[in-house]
């Protein structure tokens, strides 16, 4: 299941049950008719982060003032390519028409200095549709490589190809008669 930060009426909840029970995070997650839940559908270790993250300089928790920490961490975080400029995209979709690989783009970027960029980034902004790189796809050499399944690599190893069991063996060799008795293959 992935993570998801609680929302501002989960907060308030959260608030309420911290400040009526005056119980610890764990206390009232093992609480019963809270079985395993909280009320809040949350796990133990999202409320603990949450109370941790959200915390005033006095070591309060306050609704409000956790929601708004959210949404300034939220407006400070890093998007994506936001620092490949509007020149090396233009740059990066002219020599995908001339069917250049990005690791081909990547390269001649760097080298004529113009900027320093990596090919698997160049695969990520067309993969996500950055700025509308994903029509540029037909032009890559490759399709886009599919994930091999971990782990049944060596299924067959051992074993002997074209192996007849022991059960199949002639009488004449369970007799023991011949030496080096020597079956004819089918």
């Amino acid at each position: 299941m992935s993570y998801s930060q609680l929302t501002a009426s989960e907060r308030h909840r959260f608030y309420e049950l911290r400040t009526t029970t005056d119980l610890s995070i764990r206390a009232i997650f093992l609480r019963e008719g809270f079985a395993n839940a909280l009320e809040l559908g949350r796990n133990q270790s999202t409320l603990s982060r949450e109370w941790a993250r959200n915390q005033s300089r006095e070591k309060d928790y306050l609704p409000e003032l956790a929601q708004q920490k959210m949404q300034e961490r939220r407006s400070q975080s890093k998007s994506a390519f936001s620092s490949v400029s509007e020149i090396c995209i233009a740059e990066i979709k002219e020599r995908l028409k001339q069917y250049h690989s990005p690791e081909q783009i990547a390269g001649r970027l760097k080298r004529q200095g113009q900027a320093s960029i990596s090919y698997e980034t160049i695969y990520r902004m067309i993969y996500a549709d950055h700025q509308g790189l994903r029509a540029y796809q037909q032009y890559l050499g490759k399709g886009r490589g599919k994930r091999r399944k971990r782990g049944g690599v060596n299924v067959n190893r051992g074993k002997i190809p074209g192996r007849v069991g022991i059960e199949n063996r002639p009488a004449i060799a369970d007799a023991k008669i011949e030496i080096r008795h020597q079956r004819k293959i089918p």
